[in-house]
């Protein structure tokens, strides 16, 4: 009697597993990593164009920010409604929402394709390095434009290029010696999916916002901590330091790490490592 392979897990599934594996150490390393992305929160507020009272949708929350200084912007009249498709990272969103002494906030499991939400229920949405693993770009962003009041406000920001991030060449640099990294689709979820702000634009204008505007900032990317430290955190919180570190051959690792904290070294001033980081903002009306 033959049997049937399993099926393979589709693109969410996989998105949710790496995630839901990296969610203890995201709570770990919450402080040092609100530090040194400070700047991409204050670029999602910007865009934002906050004001008290409003109530926001916050998609891929995972361990609080953006969502956390959302909240702290609109004030206690003002609601955050902090999403993510793997809830045990709201359950560290929701600590530090508690830590922070923030009432004004709510905690919900969801998938931005299918949002539980009836429509017109927010006068903002907000994405911080989320969109770009959205299996369903479209369908997501009907879902979005549904949810949001009329002339309702998208704040969104993803990576820019990677040769712009000197935090991944630096990291990923030495993996590639080793091993052969496929090139993604042009439509599969990976981290530098819309780094060509055109692509963004092309998307949220085709899915009937107005007024889409999409740019490209570069911005101070500090890790409040020696070199050794940031890579430790970088394996443990990004699935795909995840994968090529167990993809190496095994006597390949030891050489591989410390070129990379050799790489960071080159950035750090004896307090901090001094990496940029080029990021894509975009805004638009529902």
């Amino acid at each position: 009697m033959s049997t049937n392979p399993a099926p393979s897990p589709g693109p969410k599934e996989v998105i949710r597993q790496e995630w839901l594996e990296a969610a203890p150490f995201w709570q770990k390393w919450f402080d040092k990593l609100s530090f040194q992305s400070r700047a991409a929160t204050g670029l999602i507020l910007q865009g934002a164009q906050l004001s008290p009272g409003l109530h926001i949708l916050d998609l891929a929350s995972g361990s609080g920010e953006p969502a956390l200084a959302l909240a702290k912007a609109i004030g206690p009249d003002g609601r955050v409604v902090a999403t993510d498709l793997v809830p045990e990272m709201l359950l560290v969103a929701q600590e530090n929402a508690h830590a922070h002494r923030l009432a004004n906030m709510e905690f919900r499991d969801a998938d931005a394709e299918q949002l539980p939400f009836a429509s017109a229920s927010f006068d903002r949405v907000t994405c911080r390095f989320g969109i770009m693993f959205f299996p369903d770009i479209p369908k997501s962003l009907s879902e979005i434009r549904r949810v949001l009041k009329p002339a309702g406000r998208i704040s969104f920001l993803v990576w820019g290029s990677s040769a712009d991030n000197p935090l991944f060449a630096t990291m990923i640099g030495p993996f590639l010696k080793h091993l052969k990294v496929p090139t993604p689709a042009p439509d599969a979820p990976h981290i530098f999916r819309f780094a060509d702000e055109s692509k963004l634009a092309a998307v949220l204008t085709s899915a009937g916002f107005r007024e889409v505007s999409v740019a490209t900032h570069k911005v101070s990317w500090p890790w409040p901590g020696s070199p050794e430290d940031a890579w430790q955190a970088s394996r443990e919180i990004a699935a795909p330091f995840k994968k090529m570190i167990v993809a190496l051959p095994p006597d390949k690792t030891d050489e591989v790490h410390q070129e990379v904290i050799a790489g960071i070294r080159r950035y750090f001033d004896g307090r901090q490592v001094n990496f940029s980081a080029s990021l894509v903002a975009a805004t638009a009306l529902a």
